[in-house]
């Protein structure tokens, strides 16, 4: 079936006037709920492997174009 050729519809929602306030507060703030992002440790220390010289040597072989 084409998507282009299909039609919207709209139903009319059967819950009308059950939802109590605090519901429809929830649901208003709903957004705000959202994932809080990465995890980002206390410490973070990651030692460095080699010295100054030898981690720029290393990274200019790794960039070198061949």
């Amino acid at each position: 079936m084409d998507p282009s050729k299909q039609e919207a519809k709209i139903l009319p929602s059967n819950n009308k006037g059950s939802s109590s306030l605090a519901d429809k507060v929830k649901s208003a703030f709903q957004p705000h709920t959202a994932h809080p992002g990465p995890v980002q440790p206390k410490t973070f220390d990651a030692p460095e492997e080699g010295t100054k010289e030898e981690r720029r040597a290393k990274a200019q072989e790794l960039n070198k174009e061949t």
